[in-house]
């Protein structure tokens, strides 16, 4: 505050004009000048024709990018990791298979299916060795005693 008050006389003595100022004459010729600079930037102002490529070219570069990002993550995989993918592959075709009969048992309707059921085919029988080969390839042992076990 002090020196507010040792300052306050040297700043009355300053003159109170702005220093700013427009030169002189100025606002005399502006609309003429004005009216230069419109048709100046008019005639400069061409439009300009939209290219096909330009057009393209965000698209072309969106695809390159997510064909090389592919390519970096595919090849080392494929390269380092080719089992795994043929195991894939035949897994693929396991699936489609088994996919395929589901398809057909689930197009079956009710009373086709009773009726298989109901239909009577002697075929059943077999013998005691392929009996015997039929358990020795579809249960282990332990099951089988399980089995026998329970029954008694």
């Amino acid at each position: 505050m002090n020196e507010l008050k040792n300052n306050a006389p040297e700043l009355s003595k300053l003159k109170k004009e702005h220093p700013f100022r427009t030169p002189d004459n100025y606002f005399d010729d502006f609309s003429a000048r004005l009216q230069m600079k419109l048709e100046a930037e008019k005639s400069a102002a061409v439009p300009r024709k939209i290219k096909f490529i330009q057009i393209l070219k965000p698209a072309l570069g969106l695809a390159a990018s997510f064909a090389l990002i592919f390519m970096l993550v595919y090849v080392p995989l494929k390269t380092f990791i080719p089992e795994r993918v043929t195991d894939l592959a035949q897994n693929t075709e396991e699936t489609d298979a088994d996919w395929g009969i589901l398809n057909y048992i689930e197009s079956i309707d009710e009373s086709s299916f009773v009726a298989l059921l109901n239909e009577s085919e002697n075929n059943d029988d077999f013998t005691d060795d392929e009996l015997t080969l039929y358990v020795s390839a579809n249960f282990s042992d332990y099951e089988l005693y399980e089995n026998l076990k329970n029954n008694q």
